[in-house]
């Protein structure tokens, strides 16, 4: 990655591992804990629906680089920004020490401990502390249309005064990098006394002022900029990557009570139009459904960007827009939650960002470049506009359904020379260090899972998707027909053939034009559920009691079979051995969703529905007790006890359950 000019800062790549585990000598000071957290290191996530958010473990530890109080999605400059590290709290109660509320890994030791005096936590995200008779509550919230973070306080049983000191700690940093003391940093704050009292420092130059300001208490601003060096991230150093760096702090709110109030720091990039912070809804003591939880989890990935496109998060903390993850996050995100017009946004946005005709894996942001790794995107593209068109007769549709006849003529034309549709009508992937499907990863510049030659999951969505575009081009483009008629026609009598394996009795993964590489993968149920794919009932069902046998777990569908030589049980350590296990086994929840279908397909829809029951219930517990609190996970181990792992929050992950929880009903 190329650094913004501003930043002076040590390289570090990302792609994670999360552990449930608390750090040597961490208190185990859990009694008081809700029932939402099982773990004071479970993580907890707030959104603002541009993409920025804030991200942090529930005993406000940091554990990984991301953890902060602000990360702003859009800087103008580069890629994210991490703003806000921590807003520290000192209470001067008139004992011989100050308590603290917040925590820091200093590498040998965990200073100061506030998680000792934390007796509730309410994914909120809400904290109720209580100390030398003292009861504090701690509500964060994003501001709405704002890059904006606001810090609520209420003090409940004063007995006599109480000094408070509260410092913001900064980064102002590429979201994937560290940062360390440097002089370029500029401290300098100005101080506003008006209505409400404002800080307000330029940190370095291009980069968004910061805007400190409290709200609904008197208190001065003292400026005292220096730096907190050697702040430990430990599940950074369990991945591999670098894991200390430095903080810089401009000062401190300073302030003084005499009885029970409250009152709020605002951290943001600009002013606050208001004194008064949106309001956070009430904790409810209902129990709420896990599809209402999924449906919440949700609004976290949706969301709307600076040029006016709607957008999709592919997780947090981590991921950006990525096309392939929006067009699979796409039926539960939108179609299963009633959104047809931010389906038709995202398609729309997707349309208009083409790189050399296709959907690209990453479209280009601002000044950050594009990547083009993927034709899985164009055809999944074709497959969710299909999707769409069935939930609305609005004239966009057309539209897109114009994009997708000429994605197809684009794939046909050699818009990616790697790509070729054989005689047979076929794709074919020539073979080289490239992994252009979703199985994506690389190590040494070679796929772990190559998926060249002719891939199953590739071909199905082809097909299936010159069906659909054939259907379409009856009145939008007559002469496609007479093009792919015949293409379409050769690919359907062959496909079968192709991939079927007889003796094993699923369809093979790959071929390489010679043979098939008769590995057990899920990219198989794309040929079981999509429509226009023509197999044999039983083989169907054949294949389908082979997934479930080998790939079905409590919480997704393993990547491949436990009893393949290369299966890889457990995903964790540095980035290379993840790497090699994230698609060899590990499981990925989104897949549920093929599963789901695939059985409905074959099966019958209560069949699915009683299927996916116990499964839901795992996930709800998962959802409710561990990772990030309130959202779904990227991965989990492939063996039991199916430990989460890589992004603690997935939009794929996340829109599939809630979709399957829906196809289950109450």
């Amino acid at each position: 990655m190329i650094l913004p000019s501003w930043f002076p800062a040590r390289s570090d790549d990302e792609s994670g591992l999360r552990l449930l585990s608390r750090p040597p000598g961490a208190p185990d000071d859990t009694a008081g804990l809700s029932a939402a957290a099982t773990t004071p290191d479970a993580e907890w996530l707030a959104t603002n629906g541009r993409g920025s958010f804030a991200m942090g473990a529930i005993d406000r530890c940091p554990r990984r680089k991301y953890h902060g109080l602000l990360t702003v999605r859009e800087p103008g400059v580069g890629e994210p920004i991490n703003m806000v590290a921590e807003l520290e709290e000192w209470f001067d109660v008139g004992e011989p020490d100050e308590v603290a509320l917040h925590s820091y890994d200093w590498g040998n030791t965990v200073e100061p401990r506030g998680v000792e005096h934390l007796v509730q936590f309410e994914p909120l995200p809400r904290w109720t502390y209580r100390f030398s008779g003292l009861t504090v509550t701690r509500e964060l919230w994003l501001e709405d249309g704002a890059d904006a973070v606001w810090v609520r306080y209420s003090i409940e049983g004063s007995t006599g005064p109480v000094s408070l000191r509260l410092r913001p700690l900064i980064r102002c940093r590429p979201i994937h990098e560290l940062t360390f003391a440097n002089p370029f940093m500029n401290g300098q704050v100005d101080i506003d006394d008006g209505d409400s009292l404002r800080a307000v420092m330029h940190p370095y130059k291009n980069v968004p002022a910061l805007v400190m300001s409290m709200h609904g208490a008197t208190g001065g601003f003292h400026s005292d900029g220096h730096w907190y060096e050697g702040v430990h991230y430990a599940w950074e150093h369990d991945r591999g990557y670098d894991d200390a760096e430095d903080l810089f702090t401009p000062g401190e709110f300073r302030l003084r009570v005499e009885q029970d109030c409250s009152f709020s720091i605002r951290l943001g990039t600009e002013p606050p139009s208001s004194h008064e912070g949106q309001m956070l809804s009430a904790v409810s003591s209902r129990q709420r459904s896990f599809v209402q939880e999924l449906d919440d989890a949700a609004e976290a990935y949706l969301v709307e960007l600076t040029d006016g496109r709607t957008g999709v998060i592919a997780g947090y903390p981590w991921f950006g827009e990525w096309s392939r993850d929006a067009l699979i996050a796409l039926p539960g995100l939108c179609l299963a939650r009633d959104e047809i017009g931010k389906a038709l946004d995202i398609l729309e946005s997707l349309a208009g960002r083409l790189e050399n005709g296709l959907v690209p894996n990453i479209p280009q942001s601002g000044d950050v470049p594009s990547n083009a790794e993927a034709i899985d995107a164009s055809l999944l593209f074709i497959w969710a506009t299909a999707l769409t068109s069935k939930r609305t007769r609005s004239r966009r549709v057309t539209e897109l359904q114009k994009s997708c006849l000429d994605l197809i003529e684009r794939i046909a034309a050699g818009a990616d020379p790697r790509v070729h549709v054989d005689p047979e009508g076929f794709l074919f992937v020539d073979h080289g260090p490239w992994a252009l499907t979703w199985m994506d990863a690389l190590v040494d510049g070679r796929a772990v899972t190559p998926r060249q030659g002719y891939a199953v999951d590739l071909n199905a969505l082809w097909l299936s998707g010159l069906h659909a575009g054939l259907r379409w081009a009856k009145k939008l483009r007559p002469e496609f027909v007479e093009k792919w008629g015949e293409t379409t026609k050769k690919l359907s009598d062959h496909f079968e053939e192709k991939f079927w394996l007889q003796d094993a009795g699923f369809l093979t993964d790959t071929h390489d034009g010679h043979q098939p590489d008769g590995k057990l993968r899920p990219n198989q149920l794309w040929a079981l559920l999509l429509p226009g794919i023509p197999m044999q009932k039983a083989h169907k069902q054949r294949a389908l009691a082979a997934v479930r046998e080998k790939l079905l777990t409590p919480v997704g569908l393993r990547t491949l079979s436990p009893d393949d030589p290369a299966y890889q049980p457990f995903y964790r350590g540095g980035q290379t051995d993840r790497d090699r296990a994230y698609h060899q086994g590990t499981v990925w929840p989104w897949l549920l969703g093929l599963y789901a279908d695939a059985v409905t397909a074959v099966e019958g829809q209560e069949a699915a529905r009683e299927e996916m029951m116990p499964v839901l219930a795992a996930l709800s517990a998962h959802l409710r007790t561990e990772g990030c609190i309130g959202q779904v996970g990227e991965v989990f181990d492939g063996n039991a006890p199916h430990r989460p792992g890589g992004a603690p929050a997935q939009a794929w992950s996340v829109s599939e359950v809630l979709r399957v929880a829906k196809m289950a009903g109450p």
